[in-house]
């Protein structure tokens, strides 16, 4: 039985009666102009040793979702290294990178919408891909206990630098054939904010 969802493989997702395939997630994407805050922040923290998982963590991943929670003031939260335990049986426990909330106030997870995952050192994106998916189904389940039925979850994985987005419905998880990156700052959180008005 898997100890938590790192552990988790492409296998182990079809075995909990999961589909991962291709598609294009985001057919029209208007791009949002990033806060004086944010761009002064990374530019800032570009010139900061990031070698580690942890310091892509604080540098790059939670300035952009801390940017993104100022923009939605009272319409969601985020969850930095959350220990989300729903379903030891079928391994659905440990600690998420990120989970991110539509109850802004809660203390502690509630409706959680999107699950955040960060790629290990030198790890592509897509190698991280079944961890996003444990977490995303984890959030399902969790949603579902609450009565809180969602259409679909989404999930990311990130370096840091590039993100790559599923999205979880019925049966499948969806993975975006485009990759997103903080070159294109804009882009980037128009994905995000096109997720979350889906949402709120």
């Amino acid at each position: 039985m898997k100890k938590s969802y790192s552990h988790f493989t492409v296998d182990d997702i079809q075995n909990l009666g999961l589909r991962m395939i291709r598609g294009e997630l985001f057919s029209a994407i208007h791009s949002v102009q990033a806060s004086d805050w944010l761009l002064r922040t990374l530019e800032i923290n570009h010139k900061i040793p990031s070698n580690s998982e942890k310091a892509k963590s604080e540098l790059f991943i939670a300035p952009l979702l801390t940017d993104i929670t100022m923009r939605n003031t009272n319409k969601m939260t985020y969850f930095s290294g959350y220990y989300f335990n729903v379903d030891s049986k079928l391994g659905l426990k440990g600690f998420c990178d990120f989970l991110i909330s539509k109850k802004h106030d809660a203390a502690f997870i509630e409706s959680p919408l999107v699950a955040v995952v960060e790629a290990k050192y030198n790890q592509d994106l897509i190698d991280a891909v079944p961890q996003c998916a444990a977490e995303m189904f984890a959030a399902r389940i969790f949603n579902e206990r609450k009565g809180d039925i969602l259409p679909c979850i989404y999930g990311a994985v990130t370096n840091g630098y590039e993100w790559l987005f599923l999205r979880l419905q019925n049966a499948q998880v969806i993975i975006d054939m485009d990759r997103y990156t903080i070159k294109n700052l804009s882009q980037l959180l128009g994905v995000w904010q096109t997720i979350l008005d889906s949402f709120l």
